[in-house]
């Protein structure tokens, strides 16, 4: 969003019109278990999530997201972990206040698009 703000672009924001769409600009940093992680994970980490991972680099959030597929009648804790994460109110609620945010970033970007040409209207001498 600092991005948007100072370039004063507004069409990166035009994509994001429901909160499922902030998945795609969101990242995951793993700061604690990595290691027990990867290993528990493997069958779906590539090599560069794993660097990631390991440096404590961040990750797409749908990266992240696609290491806890699985099939229905698998047992898997850290599946139904992240499941359940997903599925919280917290994590709606705080997603929720983060596409406020956007909206009212990309409002005040449009209002001043359309103030500025207004400005020079009057002052003709």
């Amino acid at each position: 969003m600092a991005n948007v703000i100072n370039k004063k672009k507004c069409s990166e924001l035009e994509s994001i019109r429901r909160i499922t769409d902030l998945y795609d600009y969101l990242s995951v940093v793993v700061c604690d278990g990595v290691e027990g992680l990867i290993e528990r994970r493997q069958r779906w980490i590539d090599q560069k999530i794993k660097a990631a991972l390991v440096a404590g680099h961040p990750i797409s959030f749908n990266s992240f997201g696609n290491l806890f597929w699985r099939n229905l009648d698998e047992d898997d804790p850290d599946g139904d972990e992240w499941k359940q994460l997903m599925a919280s109110e917290q994590f709606y609620s705080q997603l929720t206040i983060l596409f406020n945010k956007v909206r009212v970033v990309e409002r005040s970007l449009l209002q001043r698009k359309e103030m500025v040409p207004d400005l020079f209207l009057g002052s003709t001498s």
